[in-house]
């Protein structure tokens, strides 16, 4: 299973006046899309507590029209009480047009004392469940 989720996106997004949306906001857009997550599976964390990205890998195949908003597919492809993995498909929601697949590996941070805490088992069954 996954979550669909869709940003329109806007002609400040673009790179150098190309008209093209910046990887950068691409990168951005998943980390939004990853916030939505959280709400569709209902997760309650203390406020302390913020997801962090420890490794991003991603790979562009087309350029996104700013016109086009961006539709972004999120599935998570691994769990353990250490962090999670998830793929972030990017395509043209106008379009459908595939535009780049990122995948992050994430952990839970206490901001507080500044480490990484384990996921509840809960959470961990509510991810795999996307």
């Amino acid at each position: 299973m996954s979550l669909t989720v869709t940003f329109p996106t806007r002609h400040t997004d673009t790179f150098a006046a190309t008209g093209f949306v910046h990887a950068g906001v691409l990168l951005a857009l998943t980390e939004m899309a990853y916030a939505r997550v959280e709400e569709h599976l209902g997760f309650a964390k203390d406020p302390q507590i913020v997801c962090m990205q420890r490794e991003t890998r991603a790979l562009y195949h087309a350029p996104l029209p700013w016109r086009d908003g961006a539709a972004i597919e999120v599935t998570t492809t691994a769990v353990t009480d250490r962090g999670f993995e998830q793929e972030f498909v990017i395509r043209s929601a106008a379009t459908g047009a595939q535009v780049a697949t990122f995948a992050h590996r994430w952990v839970w941070l206490d901001t507080a004392s500044g480490r990484r805490i384990d996921l509840p088992e809960p959470v961990q069954e509510k991810l795999r469940s996307l």
